[in-house]
């Protein structure tokens, strides 16, 4: 028997993750609501306790703490698909690129019938979070909060990065000192959450970290939740396995999953709330028909002009990026190229680790920020045990293709530079025949297309009127009393960026919409 009680809990919260943990930490701040925080993951609550893949804001954690998906790009195309499994989730293993999105993104999501959550709305919500070291003092920005702002100095850079910003220049980018000012695009050095050049700073870190002493806020690290549990028509708990023991019934006044664009619509599904026929097809009783949940997955491509390097400029322990380039090529900065000073071929891209025939390749990368295309999550079965089945659905439609090739042709001019060029052995996969040649470039994309891992849109936000929309501007199901979804999964559609620092000020937004609810 569950030692929890209904008069145990107010408030569930489903994934401590880049929003989850943020909610949790928010919500328990009133200290008459009792707040338990479940996570897949474990949970390190030090310093000196966390592994240093966590710690290591340098290299992306793609292996150690990730529930190990798969999903299909392109065709019969299948690639991992490395979505954390830890407290902080994206926040505690990603490159820690900390962009905000354009105002133009958010206005998007009011226009959809979300007015709360307009440029205008959000923005002091991306105030508070921040502590901007470089630039709080300014209007726009944030000095104290509890996610660090930092920007790489040029001291700091390496000659790959150094050899791009230059290169961008001298192609007609605009320097770019601050990408988070709102009207800012060109070329500029990244904004990452970190205090200092080595250490990651995760929403677990914190969010979580100062809140764990409060007595009405509880951790439950490495426990699944199965489904949600209701009482008529009301939410009123979860199905869950406390650190991988028996399913068991935890109940609760509200239900909150914050477990990302790929778990959250699949505990929606497990739990009856979904497309009627797939559910039906499935064994899984009705509860509520909403063809929303699931559908609608977008993501951000990435590709880029690879080499392997010559001894010498192997960046070993050096950031991923620091320098990046957004620029506009269907609408306002939804390009971004960056120089790659490393990407390690070990774990993942096994297609460019067999044409490269090494285990690391540096270059510069292109990630188009808005594609056209739309995927879909689903269940394989309605066992809990069994992963969702993620499709991407790469290239479906035409016009990807278009921009993806005129950002390679990008990556092949700024590549192309005398001082990055001279770096490498040999180029990977690409060549200036391939350039000049529509087929061969189309067959190149098809091939060497990867993930930025930035699911979302899952759950989408709008309102009921709109027939793909999950949840309300304040986040509830759609005909589901005491249910909310909070994460990248209710995104209505993609910002120009880097999906992180966007997923945590929802978590905010949403804390202060449902502190009252």
């Amino acid at each position: 028997m569950s030692p929890w009680k209904a008069s145990d809990v107010d408030d569930i919260v489903v994934g401590a993750g880049s929003a989850g943990a943020v909610l949790a930490a928010r919500l328990s701040e009133d200290p008459s609501r009792r707040v338990l925080l479940i996570e897949a993951g474990p949970h390190y609550r030090a310093t000196g306790t966390t592994p240093p893949d966590l710690l290591d804001a340098n290299t992306m954690s793609l292996v150690h703490h990730s529930w190990g998906f798969t999903a299909r790009l392109t065709g019969d195309r299948r690639v991992m698909f490395p979505l954390a499994k830890v407290t902080g989730g994206s926040s505690a293993v990603g490159n820690t690129v900390a962009i905000r999105g354009t105002p133009h993104d958010y206005d998007e999501w009011a226009s959809a019938g979300n007015p709360l959550w307009s440029w205008q709305n959000v923005q002091p919500f991306f105030r508070s979070l921040e502590d901007d070291l470089d630039f709080g003092d300014r209007a726009c920005h944030g000095r104290g909060g509890p996610v660090p702002i930092r920007r790489w100095r040029p001291e700091e850079l390496t000659e790959l990065q150094q050899e791009f910003r230059e290169a961008c220049l001298a192609a007609g980018h605009p320097w770019a000192e601050d990408h988070n000012h709102p009207d800012s695009t060109g070329v500029g050095p990244i904004p990452s959450n970190r205090r200092d050049p080595l250490i990651r700073i995760s929403t677990a870190m914190s969010y979580l970290w100062p809140a764990a002493e409060r007595d009405n806020l509880t951790i439950l690290p490495r426990s699944s939740v199965d489904r949600v549990v209701f009482e008529g028509d009301r939410a009123a708990g979860v199905v869950v396995a406390i650190d991988g023991g028996a399913y068991e019934t935890i109940r609760a006044g509200r239900v909150i999953l914050a477990a990302g664009a790929i778990s959250s619509p699949a505990i929606l599904l497990r739990s009856g709330i979904g497309p009627a026929e797939e559910l039906r097809a499935l064994g899984i009783d009705v509860r509520q028909d909403l063809p929303g949940v699931g559908a609608g997955l977008t993501d951000q491509p990435r590709i880029g002009v690879f080499m392997t390097p010559k001894p010498g400029y192997e960046n070993e322990g050096k950031s991923t990026g620091q320098i990046v380039t957004r620029t506009t090529a269907d609408r306002f900065n939804d390009q971004y190229y960056a120089a790659v000073n490393r990407f390690d071929l070990t774990h993942h891209f096994p297609e460019l680790r067999r044409v490269a025939g090494a285990t690391a390749v540096f270059g510069v990368m292109v990630v188009l920020r808005r594609q056209f295309s739309r995927g879909r999550v689903t269940l394989a079965s309605a066992d809990p045990y069994i992963a969702p089945a993620v499709d991407l659905g790469y290239l479906s439609d035409e016009r990807d293709y278009g921009l993806l090739a005129d950002g390679v042709r990008g990556c092949w001019e700024l590549a192309s530079s005398p001082k990055i060029l001279d770096k490498g052995e040999q180029l990977v996969a690409v060549d200036e025949r391939i350039m000049d040649d529509d087929q061969a470039l189309r067959d190149y994309i098809e091939k060497g297309v990867d993930s930025a891992y930035n699911p979302v849109g899952t759950a989408r936000m709008g309102p009921a009127g709109d027939p793909d929309a999950v949840v309300d501007q304040h986040c509830a199901v759609h005909g589901v009393d005491g249910l909310h979804v909070v994460d990248a999964s209710i995104m209505p559609s993609m910002v120009c960026a880097n999906t992180h620092l966007s997923v945590v000020m929802i978590g905010e937004r949403a804390a202060a919409l449902l502190r009252d609810r």
